[in-house]
């Protein structure tokens, strides 16, 4: 999917969320695989995320492909995960909260990503925040025992303000997607 069918106008989320329930942003023969840099898996994601414990819930970077702007982090639901004790008892289901915040989180680390690309030393002193969610679809539940794949593009990146879209997938089956904004300060 290019940008230019990535259409995140007031008029263009709502079509473009329903696209992306449908089938993956990019073609899993197209998933970005390697990180590249010092840092891999868990390491790197903690160094670009300020989130720990409970609601760091992205175990790693499995890609990066900057010059698509792509990103796949992925995440293992255990029995334990935040979220599921109690929602829902004998029927565990993560909530669609946290499966949003987990597609946000991979897309800070891709404009975090971005900005060190754009701004080398700069970047290590601004930080990026969601800012907004434009939209969010849920397709089907995630229960404990899946390997959620997350997707992300970003549609527009500048050092100040960027829009993404999010998919989160298990199996190859997209489960979730979402648009959403970050600000860089």
């Amino acid at each position: 999917m290019s940008d230019a069918t990535i259409d995140l106008s007031d008029a263009g989320i709502s079509k473009t969320l329903r696209r992306l329930r449908r089938r993956p942003l990019v073609d899993p023969a197209g998933w970005p695989l390697g990180v590249g840099g010092e840092l891999e898996g868990r390491a790197l994601v903690e160094e670009l995320l300020p989130q720990r414990g409970p609601m760091l819930l992205v175990d790693e970077l499995v890609g990066v492909d900057l010059e698509r702007r792509v990103v796949l982090g992925r995440r293992l639901i255990g029995d334990d995960h935040v979220g599921l004790q109690g929602h829902f008892p004998k029927h565990p289901v993560l909530p669609g909260v946290l499966l949003i915040e987990m597609m946000g989180q991979v897309g800070l680390c891709l404009y975090t990503l971005l900005l060190r690309e754009e701004l080398a030393e700069e970047a290590a002193e601004l930080q990026v925040r969601a800012t907004k969610i434009l939209g969010a679809h849920f397709v089907r539940e995630v229960r404990p025992g899946d390997r959620v794949d997350l997707l992300v593009q970003a549609a527009r990146f500048d050092t100040m303000l960027g829009e993404c879209v999010a998919q989160a997938l298990v199996g190859g089956e997209v489960v979730g997607v979402m648009a959403g904004e970050v600000t860089v300060f």
